[in-house]
């Protein structure tokens, strides 16, 4: 008797939860982020990861004109811990430019490679740029160009003007390793 209590207790908190969230999502699609705010907290709160990448949105954009990075930051960061990518990506830019957190590379890197990993193409882009310039890691082209070359194939027109620029400074055996590499990089 208790575990269908508990079980019906959990399913209602969960259904409550995902009408939270979907009326915070509505409100911020239709561009009021008060009352998104106000929805999505309490599923962000209790872990809801689309939840929590909104809150980080909310706070990036700002509300009546205020920012509030740290807070973006936190949020993503919550979502990023808990695999969602797209927060992974953005945290891992947080961390490159020192928004909201103190600029560290070796945590940049860290969370790009996670979305990366999954196939996030403006993550690639950026992990690609790492290696171009030797941000955390020493410069290897080779490993820029597949980056780069991935997330170009997936659309990321930055992805394709990076690949146009790195392709000019290496040799045709270098961009022919790039090619052969990025075969072996994930896409979504």
């Amino acid at each position: 008797m208790i575990r269908v209590f508990v079980s019906a207790f959990f399913l209602f908190i969960s259904t409550q939860s995902f009408a939270e969230t979907s009326l915070g999502l509505q409100a911020y699609e239709n561009g009021d982020k008060e009352t998104a705010l106000y929805e999505l907290r309490e599923p962000a709160k209790n872990g809801d990861t689309t939840a929590q990448l909104y809150m980080g949105h909310i706070y990036r954009e700002g509300i009546r004109g205020s920012l509030d990075y740290k807070q973006s930051a936190f949020w993503y960061l919550k979502a990023a811990r808990r695999g969602q990518v797209q927060a992974q990506s953005f945290i891992g830019l947080y961390y490159t430019d020192g928004i909201g957190v103190r600029q560290d590379f070796d945590l940049a890197v860290h969370w790009l490679e996670k979305a990366a990993m999954q196939g996030h193409p403006i993550a690639q882009r950026n992990l690609g740029r790492f290696y171009e310039k030797g941000r955390g890691f020493q410069v290897d082209l080779t490993k820029a160009y597949a980056w780069y070359k991935v997330s170009s194939i997936q659309g990321n027109t930055y992805g394709t003007q990076s690949l146009r620029q790195i392709s000019a400074k290496m040799t045709s055996i270098e961009v022919l390793e790039g090619e052969e590499l990025a075969k072996s990089f994930p896409r979504r």
